[in-house]
């Protein structure tokens, strides 16, 4: 009688965890729970709960059909990975904190490379990873759909170089980011890398005190999304090594030594904010002559303003001054390219017998950056 009425209270307590759970709304099929609080011996109830996250990482499914749903409660310290190299889980999970500051994740063995690496179909919630104080990467996340939201990324204490993200792809797609913090040590810490992982979404993400914000590698991570993103007091914002047309879209750089670094140059960038540098090209009192046609309605050959194929950082027209040789009662028009005269995103048009002329491109927000 007694074994029964045990039976049923771990029922009733495994329905009422699982009504928790299932307050996330998602379609799961295995629910692990993890706290500090927990007996180990099932995790399958905040009761029974494992006490370490690689312990419910071990008992997670790797069936292509399932999903287990890891809850990890709060932590007084932190969790520790405490595996050796990079630690890797193939199964198919979401790692789900409460509120990230609150439950932090490390991997403090001596040997760790990294504090874990997910192989199969997986998501991480409200987490908080700290890269510890030596070189150890963060999470590394290999396949296509991977996503993290609402976490943060700590590696005020690294001592050598580390990877707080690392997307790391062999040709993968639809990885995501969004509402997660990366706060980083100026010398060591690259906060996002995505590597051969194409056609993903990054939004609401903050970087402070990286040695790289962001950086794309792999020829094959083209055409990533990024929207509503900080980025100050790093030693460089964003590193553009490989993909092509990465679209970029309500930037804030402030406080960077260096803001963009861009070897590939056919990106989209709009609405890019910050306390940006203004140049006068070139720097003299002479100017560039500009040869104009000899006839009516007749333009003259292109002549080089800038080269932008020499520069590796987005840059935009603000303002333009002209002054032709003589005065006709006529109308000059001066148009713009930025490839060397095949297309054109701006014209100007001014009255020669005025002398001088001043504009600035205000219809578009064309940013040069080949």
């Amino acid at each position: 009688m007694i074994a029964i009425e045990e039976r049923i209270l771990s029922i009733i307590e495994r329905q009422g965890d699982l009504f928790g759970a299932s307050a996330l709304g998602m379609a799961i099929t295995r629910y692990l729970f993890v706290s500090p609080d927990g007996d180990g011996a099932d995790g399958l109830t905040w009761r029974t709960a494992y006490q370490t996250v690689q312990a419910a990482l071990n008992a997670a499914s790797t069936d292509a059909n399932d999903l287990t749903l890891i809850l990890i409660a709060p932590h007084a310290t932190h969790y520790d990975i405490n595996t050796t190299g990079d630690p890797t889980w193939a199964a198919n999970v979401i790692l789900c904190g409460s509120i990230s500051n609150y439950v932090e994740v490390r991997n403090d063995h001596a040997s760790a490379t990294s504090i874990l690496k997910l192989t199969g179909k997986s998501a991480i919630h409200t987490l908080s990873f700290n890269l510890g104080t030596g070189s150890v990467n963060g999470v590394i996340m290999t396949i296509s759909g991977a996503s993290v939201e609402g976490c943060q990324f700590v590696g005020t204490d690294l001592t050598g170089g580390a990877t707080a993200l690392h997307f790391d792809g062999a040709n993968i797609i639809h990885t995501h980011c969004g509402n997660t913090l990366f706060h980083g040590h100026v010398t060591h810490m690259t906060g996002l890398l995505i590597d051969a992982a194409a056609f993903g979404t990054f939004h609401d993400l903050h970087f402070t005190n990286c040695l790289t914000g962001i950086q794309v590698v792999g020829s094959f991570s083209d055409e990533n999304d990024f929207q509503e993103i900080d980025i100050g007091d790093c030693a460089l914002g964003i590193d553009l090594d490989a993909g092509n047309q990465q679209h970029f879209k309500t930037i804030r750089l402030h406080d960077n030594t260096r803001n963009v670094d861009d070897e590939v140059g056919d990106h989209d960038w709009s609405e890019v904010l910050g306390p940006f540098d203004i140049f006068i090209t070139p720097d003299d009192l002479t100017g560039i002559a500009v040869a104009v046609g000899g006839a009516a309605n007749t333009y003259g050959a292109d002549t080089e303003l800038a080269s932008a194929a020499s520069r590796d950082n987005p840059f935009r027209v603000v303002g333009a001054t002209f002054k032709p040789d003589a005065a006709p009662v006529e109308f000059y028009m001066v148009r713009f390219s930025d490839d060397s005269g095949s297309t054109f995103y701006e014209v100007m048009m001014f009255e020669g017998d005025k002398r001088e002329a001043e504009a600035a491109p205000s219809g578009t927000e064309h940013i040069f950056n080949a």
